[in-house]
């Protein structure tokens, strides 16, 4: 009878045991299958443009990296694209 008792404590503390670790390999397969990969950024090229501009004097260019028209810098240092033209 005590032997009994023995075997089926020891067989319940396995079967805990077993799904304990299998629920933990779940978590961890679902936890690294949904992480999120390396991130990889490049600015886009956009089309080609020979001037963008407004319908005033001044048409929009790049200076470096910042907008400009008219001698003035805008874009609250804004990086420009690559399809504003340069000036």
């Amino acid at each position: 009878m005590f032997q009994q008792k023995h075997d089926q404590h020891r067989q319940s503390r396995q079967l805990a045991r077993g799904i304990a670790v299998a629920t933990t390999a779940i978590i961890t397969t679902v936890a690294l299958g949904t992480g999120a990969g390396p991130a990889a950024a490049r600015q886009d090229g956009g089309p080609a443009a020979a001037r963008v501009g407004h319908t005033g004097e001044c048409f929009l260019t790049r200076l470096g990296t910042q907008y400009e028209r008219c001698d003035n810098n805008t874009g609250d240092g804004v990086a420009a694209p690559a399809w504003v033209p340069r000036r």
